[in-house]
């Protein structure tokens, strides 16, 4: 947008949201990027509503751990500020093509048809990020001053399956256990510990354990994610929830399920043929 054709004093923010809190938080974060794109300025409202509330767990309790482990509010102008100077609120349902106004608090649900197009915005906006997120204390995690490389890997099941509602964020234990056995060759099988975070029992992750790799099964949400970002290298699945991981991870050497979002420049092919799938094995190696 032309520097002279800027709105003044005009925001962004998202809300009015009920599903999932990895789903609500990359919303937020696709509205920070579209606001930098577009010259605006986010306004943050908390998290509210987050779906899957845990038994013993009120909601507000719930929204409230998802706003605080996040905090994408921290340094943000809170909407209910803007709210409160009285300035038009104006809902937009195709953020990637309204056209701001001026002294407006502009509200949507997310802008992923814009922000999916900018992966190089998800990782310029990163490193602020990991910032919010280190804000506040997080899970104290185990095993991670061994030397060795740490992997996790996201097998999305309990709502997921191979055929059914959803069966197109499926992965197959087999494509998995191949990508794995290759980052072991490379890295050594000796030198490596792996985890495997999912939904289920032992049995159905027998091949994975067979390999030496840690089950972390119906494990709390906030801990398992908090692995995904201090891991070495993170198995991305087609999930908003470890996607979210690698972005804030970092360092992370993340080996991408294609789905909806794409991945960050840097990122590795899930295609085995691909010239920068085996090039990409000497960093893994470097970890060691």
């Amino acid at each position: 947008m032309p520097f002279l054709l800027r709105p003044k004093d005009s925001y962004l923010t998202c809300r009015d949201r009920d599903d999932g809190g990895g789903a609500q938080i990359s919303a937020r974060l696709s509205t920070m990027i579209c606001a930098r794109l577009k010259g605006l300025t986010y306004a943050h409202s908390p998290v509210s509503d987050v779906a899957h509330v845990p038994e013993g767990t009120t909601p507000a309790a719930w929204s409230q751990a998802w706003e605080s482990f996040f905090n994408l509010g921290a340094g943000e102008v809170p909407a209910a500020e803007i709210e409160g100077r009285g300035y038009p609120i104006v809902t937009v349902p195709k953020p990637h093509r309204f056209f701001p106004r001026s002294r407006r608090l502009q509200v949507v649900a997310h802008c992923h048809k814009l922000t999916d197009r900018h992966p190089e915005a998800w990782a310029a906006i990163a490193p602020l990020i990991r910032e919010k997120y280190l804000l506040s204390p997080k899970p104290e995690l185990t095993g991670y001053d061994d030397g060795k490389v740490q992997i996790a890997v996201h097998l999305r099941r309990g709502d997921v399956g191979a055929s059914g509602r959803f069966s197109e964020r499926f992965t197959a234990d087999e494509l998995v256990l191949a990508r794995l056995r290759r980052v072991l060759a490379a890295v050594g099988p000796d030198q490596a510990t792996v985890r495997l975070f999912s939904q289920g029992q032992p049995d159905d992750f027998r091949a994975f354990t067979e390999l030496g790799t840690q089950l972390h099964l119906d494990d709390d949400v906030f801990e398992s994610f908090h692995h995904f970002v201090r891991s070495d290298v993170l198995f991305v699945a087609k999930s908003t929830f470890s996607y979210l991981g690698g972005v804030i991870g970092g360092n992370n050497i993340c080996l991408y399920e294609p789905f909806r979002h794409p991945p960050l420049p840097g990122w590795l092919p899930a295609d085995f043929d691909d010239p920068a799938f085996r090039g990409s094995l000497d960093r893994v190696k470097g970890r060691a």
